[in-house]
């Protein structure tokens, strides 16, 4: 596999843009969440909002550099990847069920709705990888 084409920069550079965009919204969410609940914020809910901000930017500082041989943007994408995901599943657990319970009730979502439930965590998963794998490539060339 060709990890340094200009096609699989663009694709790992659209899934780096992809996963940042999720992460904004993921970050908002919980910070409007953290506001409905009279403000109350723990170390953990703080710690998460924050990290998710943070790794969404990292995510946009990778798919920027992606288009570079330096092995330390895979890293970085590697890292906010890893920072972002427990965001990204999280909010996708609780608005996928939110969703699934509310159509049960008779309130129908549109096809927005279920994405940004549904696709962050793959879509994380699937920048893990190629952030894995770029590194990984690109640390066998380096070595050799």
């Amino acid at each position: 596999m060709n990890l340094k084409g200009k096609f699989i920069s663009l694709i790992y550079a659209l899934t780096l843009l992809g996963c940042a965009f999720f992460a904004g919204l993921d970050a908002f969410g919980f910070a409007f969440a953290i506001g409905d609940g009279d403000g109350q914020v723990g170390l953990a809910s703080g710690t998460l909002v924050i990290g998710t901000l943070v790794g969404g930017v990292g995510l946009v500082i990778a798919a920027l550099g992606s288009w570079t041989r330096w092995r330390g943007i895979s890293l970085i994408a590697l890292v906010s990847a890893l920072v972002v995901l427990p965001a990204a599943v999280l909010y996708g657990w609780g608005n996928g069920r939110a969703n699934w319970i509310n159509t049960r009730h008779g309130m129908h979502f549109g096809w927005w709705s279920w994405a940004s439930a549904i696709l962050p965590p793959f879509l994380d998963l699937a920048a893990l990888g190629l952030s894995w794998l770029r590194f990984r490539r690109f640390h066998h060339v380096a070595s050799r």
